[in-house]
């Protein structure tokens, strides 16, 4: 990471696409850099203190949707109006817009986002016109990392698209109190135009009550819910995506879901318990599922307020996560909050889901006990990576962690990596002497960097030294992680102030390093924080192996 201006590092960035003959990769660098330009006064007025009103264009469909943006917004001193029909002027200081597709005349592109809800296994909604409404608009919210490696083959991409994942609603008022039970089930939707979910509710009501509802929206519809046991979701499309929003409606009403099970589900680990899935496609998997949910419906009732908990927690964090991403919110907001992680861990891979072959790489090549965290984002890349480990390290302090790994979504790992991480974490364990990072490679060297001390342990060499570069793995122990918990992210000092600098300048480091380095970096990947391929990194990395190689001799010769 080059100590060079901001200014200069985007022109060196931009000869580098040319040098490699990347005319569509500048092409696209320049059109960001001419967004961010733009947007920029936006976000100025959004962030002036002004009083400034949002407002939330929806359908009533998505009315549950528009009231969780609606009352997150409110959490931040944020006002909004929900508009659920078209608008012929569009008076409000900024609009969030759900399901675009349905409104004749949306609000100018730089003061709308677009809420992107439609499930891309079915292309019509999809049109040229609906993909140039989401490329003109401010930003683009998706709930779905399909959609998400959809919309990037559409040319719709990161850092244009920002993942937000539905969730659940916590009720208190009056209006949470539970109904007298009069259905088994209840299905909301489209039942008359689609042959598949017809074929399964009449088999569901030929041996439960089931109240079927159409065109039915609001709180009358919730009244419905609340007098059913449980909800029925079948899929419009064979294949579809799970339908986050009525799910996610139903249980914030105190009401389980027996849902038919989708590829996707596995997103979604925050609503076990509360949803039970059945085989997809499988009228008898349903029949069953079904039987075994009645009998034992009281059973629901412990499980469900964790669920509500854990899914509205989600959504809380990732649609701060969007506003710190726009600017709206300062950088420091989303940390001063718990962070929200899909389970409790010691080792987490960093990881942006709007960059998909990324995120999908590392979902395939996490080791066994490793959770995939959403790295926070920002204007300027560095300061979100950076946000992303203050997080985690308050995460682990806060849960009285001795030590905290962290691999990036670039990261190689040796074929044997369970068993070196093993090796390390005893080697750490038991060392006599103080350490406080074990990193498993370094992309650069400071000239001051020093040997501390060398030895071999089940013929691997560990050098301890007192200054380090590199994020892309590492094991972080007590002292580390009250470092990291106290960096400042209002400090916006390139130079100084990423997060490898910032551990970089600390006094009276212990860091840990093998020899060979234990990991790599993937070369084909493209930097998120500045543009550039990641083999750019490749020659710097062999060259801070090599000067710690030469730095060992100089220590051990000094031994002598």
């Amino acid at each position: 990471m080059p100590r060079v201006s901001n200014h200069f590092r985007q022109l060196t960035n931009a000869l580098r696409y040319l040098a490699r003959g990347d005319l569509p990769g500048l092409v696209n660098r320049l059109k960001w850099y001419g967004r961010e330009y733009s947007n920029a006064k936006v976000r100025k007025r959004l962030i002036s203190g002004s009083g400034a009103v949002w407002g939330i264009l929806c359908t009533p469909h998505t009315l549950f949707v528009a009231q969780a943006i609606s009352a997150r917004l409110a959490s931040h001193g944020i006002g909004s109006e929900i508009i659920t029909g078209q608008l012929k002027r569009f008076d409000h200081d900024f609009y969030i817009v759900l399901c675009a597709q349905m409104f004749k005349q949306l609000p100018p592109g730089n003061r709308r986002v677009i809420f992107q809800l439609e499930q891309s296994v079915s292309s019509r909604w999809f049109t040229d016109k609906y993909i140039r409404d989401l490329d003109e608009s401010f930003a683009v919210l998706e709930y779905s990392l399909t959609n998400i490696e959809y919309l990037a083959k559409m040319g719709v991409r990161y850092p244009h698209v920002h993942y937000l994942p539905i969730g659940a609603c916590i009720d208190e008022g009056p209006s949470a109190i539970q109904a007298e039970k009069k259905y088994d089930f209840v299905f909301y939707g489209d039942s008359l135009s689609s042959e598949r979910r017809r074929s399964f509710l009449q088999e569901l009501q030929s041996r439960y009550t089931v109240r079927v509802c159409k065109d039915v929206f609001g709180e009358d519809m919730h009244g419905i819910i609340r007098e059913a046991k449980a909800v029925i979701n079948i899929h419009y499309y064979e294949g579809a995506l799970l339908e986050t929003p009525r799910l996610c409606e139903c249980i914030s009403l105190g009401v389980p879901v027996l849902s038919e099970g989708t590829a996707d589900q596995g997103e979604y680990p925050e609503l076990d318990g509360a949803v039970k899935f059945f085989e997809q496609g499988s009228i008898e998997a349903m029949m069953s599922a079904a039987e075994e949910m009645m009998e034992n419906i009281r059973s629901f009732d412990n499980i469900l307020q964790a669920a509500v908990t854990a899914s509205a927690d989600r959504f809380a964090f990732m649609f701060d996560r969007f506003l710190v991403a726009l600017g709206v919110l300062p950088a420091n907001a989303i940390l001063e909050k718990p962070i929200y992680v899909a389970e409790n861990s010691s080792f987490f891979a960093l990881s942006l889901p709007e960059t998909i072959d990324r995120r999908r790489a590392i979902t395939q090549a996490c080791p066994d006990g490793c959770v995939i965290f959403d790295g926070i984002r920002n204007t300027r890349g560095w300061v979100g990576c950076a946000s992303s480990f203050n997080a985690l390290s308050r995460y682990a302090l806060n849960a009285q962690l001795d030590k905290l790994t962290v691999i990036e979504d670039d990261v190689i790992l040796p074929p044997d990596f369970d068993q070196v991480f093993d090796e390390v974490g005893d080697y750490l364990d038991n060392r006599e002497s103080r350490w406080d990072i074990f990193s498993g490679l370094m992309a650069d060297i400071h000239p001051s960097a020093r040997v501390l001390s060398v030895e071999t342990v089940a013929g691997r060499t560990y050098v301890t030294m007192d200054k380090m570069t590199s994020t892309v793995f590492n094991i972080y122990g007590k002292r580390a992680l009250e470092l990291l918990s106290s960096w400042n992210p209002l400090d916006t000092n390139a130079v100084t102030n990423t997060i490898d600098r910032y551990l970089e300048r600390q006094e009276d480091l212990r860091i840990v390093v093998t020899l060979p380095f234990i990991a790599g970096h993937k070369e084909e990947m493209t930097s998120t924080l500045w543009g550039f391929e990641n083999g750019r990194y490749t020659p710097m990395i062999a060259e801070a192996e090599r000067k710690i190689e030469a730095l060992v001799q100089e220590w051990r010769r000094k031994k002598r």
